[in-house]
């Protein structure tokens, strides 16, 4: 029986979506197997995808050698991490501690509150005598927002891991700088054929750059606009809850998410100030979003916000938090090579962008 050539695209869906789920359980199971080295090479590769941009603004600006721009660049991110180490980390450590104590005198007060109106209901003839509810569910609250407010300085320590762990992740920095684009570069090219490797770098490449400095812009933007704000509020702990916010904004849906758990946990010291902190810090990030270059996710991605969302969950199934920040341009990566292949680089483009092979620069 001869196979019409070439295969109707549903044939092609339709057998390929089986091998699809099974490389995905594998790599599933393969990465709970080797979790802390698999997330090593994550985060030190997507560090170096950050680090990159400074590297070739040296480069193209200054006209420093790749070699000499990555020592500089290195060793300011080394002293940065340092001074950070030294005066912002120990500054939010405290503010956390402060935090996790104030919170459960909030929810007690919140829930004083609530049985007294109960208690009122019930004395003025309304049958709404909760006060043992309440009691209970606020319990029951408490010990769950406690129990995880105190696992983030486990996660955030079990993430960076002991000195080796460090010292493999800087030198692993070091070593995607340098080789990082000429290896893909060379995996790609001996594993498709013909150009097809040199268009899938070419995707994969302005797809993590792009994915990379959106995000980085949008969670430093978002430190520097919604602290000032928290400030002016009257909002308690403005420096960390700015910081959280930030920081959750490097992920599609973070910052949103952000603004509603610190909107949530300031209910609980104040109705009125959760409402407040919710509408304004919600129209920031919006105007934010919309209006600061590069704009919108989904417009540098090409994806619909829904396929963002739900690749970002399949990204957090699979490999947990590093799973959920490659997720998106990987989306994107492949949408572009099988839903949309008109829209790849010629090669004749791919190959003008990468004279006498890829480097580390155009990674």
């Amino acid at each position: 029986m001869n196979l019409p050539s070439p295969l109707p695209r549903s044939l092609v869906l339709g057998l390929g979506f089986p091998v699809v789920v099974l490389n995905l359980w594998v790599f599933s199971s393969l990465y709970r197997a080797f979790e802390g080295v698999a997330s090593t090479f994550i985060l030190a590769g997507v560090i170096a995808l950050i680090l990159n941009l400074p590297v070739r603004l040296l480069q193209r600006r200054l006209g420093l050698q790749r070699g000499w721009a990555i020592g500089a660049v290195f060793l300011l991110f080394i002293g940065g991490a340092v001074l950070a180490s030294a005066t912002v980390i120990p500054l939010l450590l405290l503010r956390f501690i402060g935090f996790t104590q104030a919170l459960p005198e909030w929810i007690d007060s919140s829930v004083g509150k609530l049985v007294l109106l109960s208690g009122r209901a019930n004395e003025a003839g309304l049958p709404l005598d909760a006060s043992v509810i309440i009691e209970g569910v606020a319990a029951n609250v408490k010990d769950q927002i406690e129990s995880v407010l105190l696992g983030i300085p486990g996660f955030i320590s079990g993430s960076l891991g002991s000195f080796f762990s460090l010292f493999f992740l800087l030198v692993l920095i070091i070593f995607f700088l340098i080789y990082g684009g000429e290896l893909v570069r060379n995996c790609l090219v001996s594993w498709l054929p013909g150009d097809r490797g040199l268009q899938v770098l070419s995707v994969l490449r302005r797809n993590f750059n792009s994915y990379i400095f959106n995000q980085l812009v949008l969670a430093i933007v978002l430190v520097c606009a919604l602290t000032p704000a928290l400030v002016v509020l009257q909002a308690p702990f403005p420096i960390l809850s700015g910081c959280v916010i930030g920081l959750m904004g490097f992920i599609p849906f973070g910052a949103i998410l952000g603004i509603l758990l610190v909107s949530v946990l300031f209910l609980f010291k104040s109705f009125w100030l959760g409402v407040r902190v919710f509408s304004v810090l919600i129209l920031l990030d919006q105007v934010i979003e919309n209006i600061l270059p590069p704009r919108l996710l989904g417009k540098l991605t090409g994806l619909n916000p829904i396929v963002i969302l739900f690749s970002v969950m399949v990204g957090a199934t699979l490999a947990d938090f590093y799973g959920v920040i490659t997720a998106v341009p990987i989306a994107a990566t492949i949408k572009a090579l099988f839903l949309a292949p008109s829209s790849l680089p010629a090669t004749a483009t791919a190959s003008a962008a990468l004279p006498g092979g890829c480097t580390t620069e155009e990674v």
